[in-house]
Order: structure tokens, then C-alpha cells, then sequence
């Protein structure tokens, strides 16, 4: 008896692999909700999927991190193998991710040959850790096609030229290096940018976040002096290791009407401050203050805040609170 694997009868076994039959693009979707190690796992199926493997357009090289050095260089031959597949059958790259240990043998120009790859070839999502005092390349800020640009330990110079126009998320890590007006420029030119996280210590003298249209959530670690020129922001996060830092200065505080969640942690405020602060902020939803200890005696009014948490703000001795529409409160420190 010869068995029909297409139209099995009940009690037999349909052998047809159908997944291999998806086309290509639908089989990189589902392989993109795996993570490396499993991903490549998929490659030694069959030579179908050792080929969908090899043009996967997402191309993760974040793991290398932790490989001892004595496989640097095979690891290092891999990477670029990969990358001059992609240049060569100019493949579409969608996200690119390379964080490698900073060593003597992984030149900056090699960098720069597999950014321009993944430029070249529409990438759309970038997460960078360099090499020890890389700095990024000018064409990289003219990529039209990036969307999620993510730094760490990279020196960023001031480049006239920008065309960041589907930029819509930057971050910007530890050990970034880059002058206070290009972080200006970059935020005026990139139209479409919605969320900007400065997490490398921007101890500029002035960190001012221009005005935007677009620009949602905004976070920053040890700013200080922060001036806030933009009324898009939704989300604004404030966190220092510093002993109270000053709250950001507001050219007016009417650019914060549509602020809905703010976090602030380290800064010298005042009960009277948000006091002052708080009714102004007509959209608030949710506030966080973390470390604030020149807060003792705290009156809150507000008709919209829904959460409010306090953490470790050490001389806080009374809170009256006045909000209908609360729905958490959190404590922690001592009482």
C-alpha cells in the first residue's frame, strides 16, 4: 500500500515538512523570535535551512562579548565572511548587532567596511558596542533607512551633514563620548525621533533637549544642568548618583503639559516645589521620586495622577495626598 503524505488517512502519518515550503521571508520572521544560539541551532536542519539561515537579514554578533580572545580571530573571519555574503547577493539587512571586547585586532576600518555593508543595504536597526575609542563614522548619519540607533563605548564628533529621517529611538550608553551640540544637532535633525535615552554620564554644562515634535519619552543619567525646550515629551526620567543635583530648568513650564509619567531621582526638590510643580503638570499620571532627600513635608493635589511612589527619600515626614483618581501608592525606606 502506498501512503498519499499530502492526504493521509486517519491513523497515518503526514511526514510533509509544510514549514520548509514557507517562503523565506515568512520562515526569518519566525527565526527572529529566537535568539542566536538557537537561531543558528536551525541551520544544521537541512540544507534548505542552513540556506534561510545564512540570509537571515538579522545578523547578531552580540554574543562574541564574552568569547575568550584566543578565538577572537576565527571569530572575527566569521563575522566578516557574513557580512561580504550579504554585499555581495546585496541582501537586505534589517537589524545589525556587533559587540565585540576591545582588542589590538579588530581594526576600526573593518567596523566601518560592515556598517557601510548594513548601510548600504537598508539596516534598520543598529546595536553598536565598540571597540575601544571607535568613533562613528560620518555616513552612518546619513542612513535613511535607520530607525533604532544603540551606542556603547563609541566617540561620536560633530558631523555637519545629517539625514536621520526614520530615526525614531536613540540610545546613547556608557562610555559615549560626543560634544553637547551634536547631541543638539542630532535631535533637530532626526524629525521622527520619539525616544532619546542619554545613559553615559552627559555631565555637559548645559544638556539642552531642543524643541520637538515628536520627541515622547526622554531619559537621562547625571545630566546635569538639563534645559528642557520641548512640550512633546510624555515620559521624562531623571536619574543621578549625585548628591541633589538641581531640578531641570523650564524655559516654560507649559512645554510640559502633555508629560504623563516623570521619575526623578537624586535632585534637591522641595516640598514646595512640587507644590508648585505638580498642578501645572495637568496631564500627569504617574510620578516617581527616588533619593530626593530635601522632600520632609509634601502636599499633593492633583485630579489625574493615578500612581505616585516614593523610594528612599529619607527625611520624608508627612504626605497629604488629594487625588481622586489615585489607584497605587508605594512606599519603601525607612519609616
Amino acid at each position: 500500500m502506498t501512503l498519499d503524505c499530502n492526504n493521509p488517512k486517519p491513523g497515518e502519518f503526514n511526514s510533509t515538512d509544510r514549514l520548509s515550503d514557507l517562503p523565506d521571508f515568512i520562515i526569518h520572521h519566525i527565526i527572529s523570535y529566537l535568539d542566536t544560539k538557537e537561531a543558528y541551532r536551525t541551520s544544521v536542519l537541512s540544507k534548505r535551512w542552513n540556506q534561510v539561515f545564512a540570509t537571515n537579514p538579522i545578523l547578531d554578533f552580540h554574543h562574541y562579548y564574552k568569547f575568550p580572545m584566543e578565538t577572537l580571530p576565527r571569530l572575527l573571519e566569521y563575522i566578516d565572511t557574513r557580512m561580504q555574503k550579504f554585499s555581495k547577493e546585496n541582501l537586505r539587512i534589517t537589524k545589525f548587532i556587533l559587540a565585540l571586547p576591545p582588542n589590538d585586532l579588530l581594526l576600526p576600518s573593518k567596523v566601518d567596511e560592515w556598517l557601510e555593508i548594513a548601510v548600504r543595504n537598508q539596516v534598520t536597526e543598529i546595536f553598536l558596542k565598540g571597540p575601544a575609542n571607535y568613533k562613528l563614522p560620518s555616513f552612518l548619519f546619513c542612513a535613511k533607512s535607520l530607525r533604532d540607533l544603540d551606542c556603547d563605548n563609541v566617540e561620536i564628533p560633530y558631523y555637519e551633514a545629517l539625514d536621520l529621517v526614520s530615526l525614531e529611538i536613540l540610545f546613547l550608553h556608557y562610555g559615549v563620548v560626543l560634544e553637547e551640540r551634536m547631541l543638539a544637532h542630532i535631535v533637530s535633525s532626526c524629525p521622527n525621533l520619539k525616544e532619546l535615552v542619554l545613559s553615559f554620564y552627559p555631565s555637559f554644562k548645559n544638556l539642552v533637549i531642543p524643541c520637538h515634535s515628536k520627541l515622547e519619552d526622554l531619559y537621562i543619567e547625571d545630566g546635569g544642568k538639563v534645559i528642557l525646550e520641548t512640550s512633546s515629551l510624555t515620559t521624562f526620567k531623571y536619574d543621578t548618583d549625585s548628591v541633589n543635583n538641581p531640578w531641570p530648568i523650564i524655559a516654560n513650564r507649559g512645554l510640559l503639559r502633555n508629560l504623563r509619567h516623570v521619575r526623578v531621582s537624586g535632585l534637591s526638590i522641595t516640598g514646595e516645589d512640587l507644590a508648585k510643580l505638580l498642578p501645572e503638570l495637568t496631564s500627569l499620571e504617574k510620578s516617581e521620586f527616588m533619593r530626593c532627600h530635601m522632600l520632609t513635608n509634601i502636599e499633593i493635589s492633583h485630579t489625574q495622577l493615578k500612581h505616585i511612589a516614593f523610594y528612599d527619600c529619607d527625611n520624608l515626614l508627612n504626605v497629604v495626598i488629594d487625588a481622586p483618581n489615585l489607584k497605587k501608592f508605594k512606599f519603601h525606606g525607612d519609616t
